[in-house]
């Protein structure tokens, strides 16, 4: 794999990507998100270079495995993305200062009324083209729409850290998260009422996905051309 410093010198930069996609955890075994990762490995892509990773749900590693990732790869998008049980396609576009959550993550932890960051600002806005991203992804006949509250899980809190290790690191990182519906044989597997979960299948997913990587290196490629 080619590193960010050679194209860098060489004066031409790809965009990387990097896709973080939470695998599984308490209501989701056989996560979207880790699914949706893997399918994205086996496509081709022009214009950028994109870099799956499947993040363990883990509260209390999250910060450590973030930081590992971005001096890893110097993403110029980090890309986060975990399951809901919406039916379409959400960008969160706000991450928020609290953990707050009893379905414990696997470690077994529940975490009640606490900071991510003590002391840290009340909330972070998200820094990619939401709208073009929702624009482009319905477009295409998926349903898709903005989001402005990711929840006090794991979701919330890889949005608020990963902006906050780049605000603190003085990174030009864009960073966002995009919240996915269960698959139809997640929900297939549910019992009861839970069996109404809406659902989208996978290559559904996928798809929107790609699309959202698409825009993004549009919009990365045109803030190059602004910079030379």
């Amino acid at each position: 794999m080619p590193n960010f410093t050679s194209w860098k010198d060489a004066g031409v930069h790809q965009p990387r990507i990097l896709v973080a996609g939470y695998g599984a955890w308490a209501k989701a075994e056989n996560n979207p998100a880790a699914q949706v990762v893997g399918e994205l490995r086996k496509r081709s892509w022009t214009g950028c270079e994109v870099i799956g990773h499947v993040m363990p749900v883990n509260s209390d590693d999250l910060p450590a495995s973030i930081d590992a990732l971005l001096d890893a790869h110097c993403p110029d998008v980090w890309l986060g993305m975990g399951v809901s049980e919406a039916a379409i396609i959400q960008t969160e576009m706000v991450g928020i200062n609290w953990r707050h959550f009893d379905v414990p993550d696997r470690s077994g932890a529940q975490v009640d009324l606490s900071p991510i960051v003590p002391g840290g600002p009340v909330a972070y806005n998200a820094t990619l083209p939401h709208a073009e991203m929702v624009a482009a992804v319905t477009a295409a006949g998926i349903p898709a729409a903005v989001s402005f509250h990711a929840g006090t899980h794991l979701c919330n809190q890889m949005l608020y850290t990963t902006a906050h290790a780049i605000q603190t690191r003085g990174l030009p990182t864009l960073t966002g998260f995009i919240h996915v519906p269960q698959t139809p044989g997640n929900v297939a597997e549910m019992g009861g009422r839970k069996r109404q979960t809406a659902s989208m299948s996978l290559s559904m997913t996928t798809d929107a996905i790609a699309i959202c990587i698409d825009t993004l290196a549009t919009a990365l490629a045109a803030r190059q051309t602004e910079t030379v």
